[in-house]
């Protein structure tokens, strides 16, 4: 094998530290001897130091890993992607750069540099676990209308297509018609198609038979873990449009193949499906094909905005204290009336999903009975609580205001500004709190 020199080898195994969510040192045997992680912004110890690669990923062997490849052959290899399962039985995407560190002509240890891809998937095969309508809090006339539609679709088979910004609570409808309908007994998969990276889409939508590529390993995809109940695909309008051929084909056929197999395999599933953005202006922009959305949207449910909801501010801020009262043991009363009346001001952008966390980051100050304006001004962002006065004088909002688009070029700025400041879309990631599939999907969504 050919032997670089000793500092050469050392450069590029620093250069793989630039850019990586976990770092692993196996020996000559295949033992982990070093592992750090970066979780929530901090680098740990691994917990696998002394066990096999084989014990840590059980699935793989000899020809799928690419740490015993690498000790075996002397050859590094590049971003690769694994779609794996860990010693804990959890599902893992791994995109693994492995450099053989070679001495005197033989293997001395390898370098494993691993870039983590969160995909956002929940597989529930029971009735525990599923939201239903009562999870749903609201008082507002257009929000109860939307509940009694839900009832009257769920015992339908028919696909739905539901249209709402991000945090309005789109999976909990989606839900909510799995659990009032006939399938409720069955598997209901939810998947995050923004979270997935889009080479990985097919297998993981199609499932893949062993060696169909490197890396591959025997695995059901979504079709086939869904059969008998419901498939609930979020951010649908993030797949690729030669994906989205595929999928509709294979809907309307009602039956896969898995990447490297022979055989079709039919399956029944309902489809619910969910965008975050107009449909309309999707299909404009072809990033949603015309045809899909009219195969997914047989029944469309929109759903509004908080902003337009604003007299359930008052209630959903209730539940989420009662939520947080039990979960954290604390003993808060409710909320002053100059903090909701801060709350009612407020544009929500986040929509619910903001409001729970910022009535969660009041808890972290509440030192009284009460949560105070004080407790959430650390929470929301500044910048957006400028909304909340109105517009200055002399900027009143035109009849050309669109807010949507101007929350779009709000979040373009805080992407451009995390890149600025960061050395690595991983970085970037982090600062963000999102994943780093999601945010190249933004990069390329803003064309950044």
């Amino acid at each position: 094998m050919d032997e670089k020199p000793i500092t050469e080898q050392i450069a590029e195994v620093i250069r793989l530290c630039e850019d990586t969510d976990g770092l692993l040192i196996a020996n000559q045997d295949g033992i982990v001897e070093f592992q750090r992680v970066f979780v929530d912004n901090l680098w740990k110890s691994g917990e696998t130091v002394g066990l096999h690669i084989f014990e840590l990923y059980p699935e793989l062997d000899e020809e799928s890993s690419t740490i015993v490849q690498a000790l075996r052959t002397g050859k590094a290899t590049y971003n690769v992607l694994q779609d794996i399962n860990n010693r804990r039985g959890e599902r893992v995407l791994l995109e693994s750069t492995t450099i053989p560190i070679v001495v005197d002509g033989r293997v001395a240890c390898v370098v494993d540099s691993s870039k983590f891809h969160s995909i956002d998937q929940r597989i529930i095969r029971g009735k525990g676990g599923i939201s239903t309508l009562d999870r749903i809090i609201t008082q507002d006339p257009a929000m109860l209308a939307l509940k009694e539609r839900v009832r009257d679709v769920a015992p339908l088979d028919s696909s739905v297509l539901i249209y709402g910004e991000t945090g309005t609570g789109k999976e909990l409808v989606a839900e909510s018609l799995h659990s009032e309908g006939r399938r409720s007994g069955k598997p209901f998969v939810s998947q995050n198609c923004a979270a997935i990276p889009s080479n990985l889409l097919e297998s993981i939508f199609f499932g893949t038979e062993k060696g169909s590529y490197t890396g591959a390993l025997t695995r059901k995809g979504l079709l086939e873990e869904a059969d008998g109940g419901t498939l609930f695909l979020d951010e649908i309008n993030s797949m690729e449009i030669s994906l989205q051929a595929k999928l509709l084909k294979v809907l309307e056929e009602k039956k896969v193949r898995r990447l490297g197999g022979s055989r079709d395999i039919p399956f029944d599933v309902r489809i619910v499906a969910a965008v975050n953005e107009e449909p309309a202006q999707l299909i404009k922009e072809h990033r949603l094909r015309e045809d899909l959305y009219y195969r997914l949207g047989v029944v469309r449910i929109t759903l509004p905005p908080l902003r337009k909801r604003k007299g359930d501010i008052a209630l959903l801020t209730r539940h989420f204290i009662e939520r947080y009262n039990q979960k954290m043991k604390r003993d808060i009363r409710g909320i002053s009336e100059q903090a909701l009346r801060r709350l009612e001001q407020y544009s929500w952008p986040g929509n619910v999903r903001e409001l729970q966390n910022v009535v969660e980051g009041a808890y972290v100050s509440a030192r009284s009975e009460m949560l105070m304006v004080d407790h959430m001004a650390d929470t929301l962002d500044q910048g957006l609580m400028d909304l909340e006065e109105g517009p200055a004088d002399g900027d009143a909002i035109g009849e050309g205001f669109s807010l949507p688009q101007a929350l779009e070029q709000y979040e373009r700025e805080l992407v451009r500004k995390a890149m600025a400041q960061s050395t690595s879309i991983s970085q970037a990631a982090r600062l963000l709190g999102v994943s780093r599939q999601n945010l190249k999907y933004r990069l390329q969504k803003f064309d950044l």
